[in-house]
């Protein structure tokens, strides 16, 4: 009965073997890398943010994604200046010195409205505004 059972459990986890791990479409191949990273370069915003997804699933390599983060920024990015703004938006609320979290504030303003008038949408208005709150309330501390 036991080796019956073994034996089950073998064929039912047969099928699996030699597959490797599940792909999951963020990771490059070295081919893949270096035709993107060649997009990326002509500016192709696309190849970007592919660029960004890979370096971010992958360990060890903040640095790259986030100078193609910068990059994707620099030609308007919606997606990149809102997540610059409401990343710089919540370290100001917890920085140390009240000149640390002005800068920060201002540097959210800046990519917080850099992305509503690339998007006129909502929630980018409402970041806008919300970094604005925060930064009278700053000036008035």
């Amino acid at each position: 009965m036991k080796s019956i059972f073994l034996s089950c459990v073998f064929l039912l986890a047969l099928p699996g073997c030699g597959e490797g791990p599940p792909t999951d479409d963020r990771y490059l191949s070295p081919r893949q890398l270096a035709e993107v990273t060649a997009a990326a370069k002509d500016d192709n915003l696309v190849a970007i943010k592919r660029l960004i997804a890979h370096y971010e699933a992958t360990p060890g390599n903040d640095v790259p994604a986030a100078r193609w983060r910068q990059r994707a920024r620099d030609l308007g990015d919606v997606q990149e200046l809102y997540y610059q703004a409401a990343s710089r938006f919540a370290s100001a609320r917890v920085a140390e010195s009240a000149e640390a979290r002005f800068r920060l504030l201002a540097e959210a303003q800046d990519a917080a409205k850099r992305a509503y008038e690339r998007a006129p949408e909502h929630g980018n208005l409402l970041l806008v505004e919300q970094i604005e709150r925060e930064m009278r309330t700053a000036l008035t501390e």
